[in-house]
């Protein structure tokens, strides 16, 4: 059965996961958008510890339907992004062969959520070889039967008891000497510390 999730900015690694169980993906893109959830923050990695992306979008209080939610350009928050990830991830190993990747996508403007998020994770597939045809919208194929994994990949929700298919795995991190080793980071923490070819 095809699992159905909501659309992340820059997903972590559980969400990147269901690819390797599943023939196929079903993006939410009929649902309405959640604050304080992936769907608007990724979290990263950097010298001091956790770093939470957010983000800002206008109205997050109403139930506006997520391929209507509007980002709020008013603060230059591309460029922060960027600038902490590049922080956070210049000097790792790989940096240098995805970054150039990315980095456009920072430097073009979005007014919708849903598209910034899709664009970056139709990259991301790219990157780790996976076939972007398995990536389907809900609108598009309503009759599908899914496992609903809505809402079970959350900053909130702890992996271990709320996704049992999913078991991280330890690899070489920039700063686990000071911080330890931290587990489901957003999918570019393993990209840019381990690189595709190491995978």
């Amino acid at each position: 059965m095809i699992p159905l999730l909501e659309l992340h900015y820059l997903p972590c690694i559980q969400f990147f996961s269901k690819f390797q169980f599943a023939d196929g993906i079903i993006i939410d893109d009929t649902e309405a958008f959640e604050k304080q959830s992936y769907r608007n923050r990724c979290t990263i990695a950097g010298a001091n510890g956790v770093i939470d992306l957010i983000v800002p979008v206008h109205g997050s209080r109403k139930r506006i339907p997520i391929k209507e939610m509007e980002i709020d350009n008013h603060a230059n928050w591309q460029h922060q992004h960027w600038q902490s990830i590049k922080s956070a991830y210049g000097k790792t190993p790989f940096f240098e062969h995805y970054d150039y990747r990315l980095q456009p996508v920072y430097e073009k403007p979005f007014q919708n959520l849903f598209d910034f998020n899709l664009e970056l994770l139709l990259i991301l597939l790219k990157i780790f070889k996976i076939d972007a045809s398995k990536l389907v919208l809900k609108s598009e194929f309503q009759e599908m039967e899914y496992f609903d994994f809505r809402n079970k990949i959350h900053p909130k929700a702890k992996y271990n008891t709320e996704d049992n298919t999913f078991k991280p795995v330890r690899y070489q991190q920039a700063f686990e000497e000071k911080l330890g080793f931290i587990p489901n980071l957003s999918i570019i923490d393993l990209l840019f510390n381990v690189g595709v070819s190491e995978l």
